[in-house]
């Protein structure tokens, strides 16, 4: 049985707070994982093609350019540890806000499919037991080339061509590409029923675009940030100016078409001309000007007759 819209509202009132949550912890993490991978690359050993070369050709003194990566990751096992693992746990806090999303989104349309869902969960667990794989071999693998004898060039590159790293590897791509399909899907979906802005929206598939190509970002990603914190911003009714219909009834609010807007807007506009010829129509017309009524003219005085002076002098 479907649940009401006052239920929705209800259960949804209930779990904004974490999930607003973990949309600030993902963006939050997202941020601290990309300042990580600059400080811990800042120093990193540069390769020349000639030290490459020399090093194939056994002819270079002292490490080659493989070994002396892996003793610098040797040294800074915290900070690569934290760069594999920061973003996975970023990718589970994502899970967690897409999951949220997708269910509010399902209450307003049960049709909605599963995938955005699967996707979601499935793509969060992925990246996670990927970089815990990840990270647990090579630190183990770099901290036995360091401590052991052998040094050379082709002991580093097979620590680098690790099994257990390239099933971490095959981990992280599908996980990747199942959240990618998690973000798109459920943003489309979410923008259909009206909870997120056609902006909000739109946004969302290029993130989940960017996310697979992580290369097209830069170094800190911030429209992946930008994108997170409004989505927590929007769970928390904080967002700036009118909230999407559909967070405060509860039910579907889709958002009009692009046809839609344009059949509303000429609507509009006969109806503005309407009133205005009718108030027109309702308005007197004026005849000619009627000239100024002129007051009669007073009839003149009688002055007194000089008989009547003398009998009144005559009286005195």
């Amino acid at each position: 049985m479907a649940a009401t819209p006052d239920e929705t509202l209800a259960e949804e009132r209930e779990r904004r707070p974490k999930a607003a949550a973990s949309a600030f912890v993902a963006a939050l993490l997202t941020l601290v994982s990309a300042l990580v991978v600059l400080a811990a690359v800042r120093n990193f050993p540069v390769v020349h093609v000639l030290d490459t070369l020399r090093a194939t050709l056994g002819q270079g003194a002292g490490p080659g350019p493989v070994a002396r990566a892996l003793l610098y990751f040797d040294d800074h096992i915290p900070a690569f540890a934290a760069f594999q693992l920061l973003p996975a746990l970023a990718a589970a806090a994502l899970g967690v806000t897409l999951t949220f999303l997708y269910r509010s989104t399902f209450a307003r349309k049960p049709q909605t499919g599963r995938l955005p869902l699967i996707s979601a969960v499935s793509g969060s667990v992925l990246l996670v037991v990927a970089a815990l794989v990840t990270t647990v071999s090579l630190a183990l693998d770099v901290q036995a080339f360091a401590d052991g004898a052998d040094q050379s060039e082709q002991a580093a590159r097979e620590v680098f061509s690790s099994p257990v790293r390239d099933v971490g590897g095959y981990l992280s791509i599908i996980g990747r590409l199942a959240l990618t399909v998690a973000i798109v899907t459920g943003s489309l979906n979410a923008m259909r029923v009206g909870l997120l802005t056609r902006f909000m929206g739109v946004l969302g598939i290029i993130v989940g675009v960017l996310f697979v190509i992580p290369q097209l970002e830069g170094q800190v990603p911030f429209v992946k940030i930008f994108w997170l914190a409004a989505l927590g911003a929007l769970f928390l009714h904080r967002w700036p100016g009118a909230m999407p219909p559909a967070w405060v009834t509860g039910e579907a609010q889709p958002w009009p078409s692009q046809q839609e807007i344009r059949e509303q807007r000429a609507a509009a506009q006969a109806e503005r001309n309407a009133g205005g010829l009718e108030q027109k129509a309702r308005r007197p017309r004026r005849g000619p000007a009627e000239p100024p009524e002129t007051p009669a003219p007073e009839p003149p005085r009688a002055k007194a007759h000089s008989s009547s002076k003398k009998k009144k002098r005559k009286r005195r």
